[in-house]
């Protein structure tokens, strides 16, 4: 992700916020229920944004680890989501330099909205640091976003075919591919939720 980006969520954090903590995670992430881990369960978020996934995670009695880098949204979602099993990670794509250095695999790491951000000329550097982040058996839960970019943003189009060539890559295999509607109803926009699974052997 580049800098321009966590610039623009910087400056437009409370014009955001509202609208993205409206958007019910159980709802947006129902794919996700009966893929989830046991409680006590690792989950890392990236590019976790005001930390409405995050919580929800959390709610689930999982251990989270939240990487934002955009520093006004991250103390946003600090403040909104405090008391919970989150820890928070100044940190983003494609190394996750700093949630590597931690030493932890992930038995779940959801990518939410956030790989049309990455570079495609990063974005296989991007999944081996993922790749590398993701225990046996863990389950990387992806929604790729398509249609007109928002203005500011730096949006690259993604596709599940990409995410597939990748995934393959490294032995794993996807699992679960769907189309979703834009639960904001934004003209033109969809998305495609995409979970890809490393191997337990």
């Amino acid at each position: 992700m580049t800098s321009d980006a966590f610039h623009w969520y910087d400056a437009n954090v409370e014009q955001v916020a509202d609208a993205y903590e409206a958007v019910d995670s159980e709802v947006l992430h129902g794919w996700l229920a009966a893929r989830l881990p046991a409680r006590g369960a690792r989950a890392l978020d990236v590019g976790a944004g005001t930390g409405r996934d995050a919580a929800w995670l959390a709610s689930k009695g999982l251990a989270v680890v939240a990487a934002e880098p955009a520093h006004a949204m991250r103390a946003l979602a600090e403040r909104r989501h405090a008391g919970l099993a989150v820890t928070w990670v100044d940190d983003a794509l494609p190394a996750l330099s700093r949630v590597r250095a931690l030493g932890v695999a992930f038995d779940l790491v959801l990518m939410s909205a956030v790989w049309m951000h990455v570079d495609p000329d990063e974005r296989a550097g991007a999944f081996d640091a993922i790749a590398s982040l993701l225990a046996p058996g863990g389950l990387l839960a992806m929604t790729l976003r398509h249609g007109p970019p928002d203005l500011g943003r730096f949006m690259h189009p993604v596709s599940a075919d990409e995410v597939e060539r990748l995934a393959h890559a490294h032995g794993f295999f996807v699992e679960h591919c769907a189309d979703a509607p834009d639960r904001r109803r934004r003209e033109g926009v969809s998305w495609t939720q995409v979970g890809v699974r490393r191997p337990a052997g």
